[in-house]
């Protein structure tokens, strides 16, 4: 982690001892006398926190501060004031600021500050830090939920079902369930159920007489294929009747054998089964196997789609960009922040996969270094959200203005958690400030988390 401060200050002294005392207690300090030298700065090389004066000549710390949330994202902002009242506190951390400390104070005051800072990025950063399974990518914490109980499962050998909605990453899931087994090195044979018709199921699957029975030649089954390694049953729920009970037929006969075995008693194949239906309600409505559903089901995972964790949008983009740089001719892309916010409003129906539809068409429309909201426009159908109430501020005369900044504060985080319906990341969007932020502010006014913030 970076321990790199940048001081923005027009006080010569002010600007030399604080790089010197700052240094000495391990931090890598820059100067600048003014704002647009700071600019200049941020632009040419990263920057982790940058400690600006408020009253400068031209650009203020104020507008400094601005300009490092649109551009530098992931600088924090601490700023220095003589002029230390509530109202420019509120705004600045209203802008985005991390904290603020009036002048005059000495320079162990800030390195509380600085410290507290770091720490507590520390902790962000852990937390949202990308996660790698196989081929898939994530940061938001239901998906790193799941791809724990997939290396749990992964090095077992027993039957996994694998539900959720079209596009979540099911079969990649599977994927990487088969390379983190011990079975990593035989085959892992995908059978699409859905594509089948029930009468060649049979005989694709488990070999059993199809429409040419004259053949001399033998056309091994898929399960025949898939001897010691993995059979991926995909849109298991399309399976007729009769390939149903077969499948149970063959999962029984290989526990049975694996029984008699003992201690070497491995399955000779294993089976990953994927779904987009909730098995059991099938069953009970007579639509599936009871006793094939209870064989399935006995590690049953559920991928969560997107909308449910829209963390995961701008590290998904970002990865298919990469991904699919082919189609910018090579170029480096990268997503322009208003892009970003189309991909957030949007419901992704159609989740990973046309997400990544989506990006591999900007990248084929755009013709410089950024994908601009024209490049992924018209998303198709947004989920509803209610507008925003109106917010009349209605100052109370008799309360101090600490309080009816607090009052109006909190009805604001209300209201925009309410609309993006209690998603944070959404919310933080809304209402200018940076996620973390937000979260302090709910912590201070104690609002909950839940889906109906109050």
């Amino acid at each position: 982690m970076g321990r790199r401060v940048l001081v923005v200050d027009d006080e010569p002294l002010k600007r030399a001892t604080l790089q010197i005392e700052l240094g000495e207690h391990g931090y890598e300090v820059e100067v600048a006398g003014d704002a647009e030298t700071a600019r200049r700065l941020l632009d040419s090389h990263p920057v982790d926190v940058v400690v600006s004066d408020v009253r400068m000549p031209g650009m203020d710390g104020l507008e400094l501060l601005s300009h490092v949330k649109k551009l530098h994202p992931e600088t924090d902002v601490i700023l220095m004031t003589a002029y230390g009242t509530i109202e420019t506190a509120v705004l600045a951390i209203k802008r985005g600021a991390y904290d603020y400390i009036p002048k005059p104070f000495t320079t162990d005051q800030l390195l509380v500050k600085l410290e507290h800072l770091f720490a507590s990025r520390g902790k962000t950063e852990t937390a949202n830090a990308a996660e790698t399974f196989g081929r898939l990518v994530a940061r938001s914490r239901a998906m790193k939920h799941l791809f724990q109980q997939l290396r749990r499962v992964a090095v077992t050998d027993r039957t996994v079902l694998l539900r959720g909605e079209r596009g979540t990453g099911k079969e990649l899931c599977a994927e990487a369930i088969h390379e983190h087994s011990l079975r990593a090195g035989k085959p892992l044979v995908r059978v699409r159920c859905r594509a089948l018709t029930a009468e060649d199921q049979g005989h694709e699957l488990f070999g059993q007489s199809g429409h040419d029975t004259h053949s001399l030649v033998h056309q091994p089954s898929r399960l025949e294929l898939a001897q010691g390694g993995t059979l991926l049953l995909d849109d298991v729920q399309a399976l007729s009747p009769a390939a149903q009970g077969e499948l149970l037929r063959v999962i029984d006969a290989q526990e049975h054998a694996a029984q008699l075995r003992r201690g070497n008693g491995r399955p000779a194949v294993r089976f990953i089964c994927t779904t987009t239906e909730d098995l059991r309600e099938l069953a009970a409505a007579g639509r599936f196997n009871d006793d094939l559903c209870e064989r399935l089901s006995g590690v049953s995972l559920v991928i969560p789609p997107l909308r449910e964790r829209p963390e995961d949008i701008a590290l998904l983009a970002e990865h298919f960009a990469r991904k699919h740089v082919t189609l910018a001719a090579g170029r480096v892309v990268r997503l322009r922040p208003e892009a970003l916010d189309e991909l957030l409003r949007h419901a992704w129906p159609g989740n990973v996969r046309e997400l990544e539809h989506v990006i591999q068409r900007a990248l084929v429309a755009c013709v410089g270094d950024e994908i601009r909201p024209e490049h992924i426009l018209p998303l198709g159908p947004e989920r509803a959200a209610p507008a925003l109430p109106v917010c009349e501020i209605r100052p109370n005369l008799d309360k101090p203005l600490t309080d009816a900044v607090a009052e109006v504060e909190r009805e604001m985080i209300l209201n925009a958690l309410r609309a993006c319906h209690s998603n944070q990341a959404q919310a933080a969007r809304r209402l200018g400030i940076p996620r973390t932020t937000l979260r302090d502010k709910m912590a201070r006014y104690g609002i909950g988390s839940g889906p109906n913030p109050a």
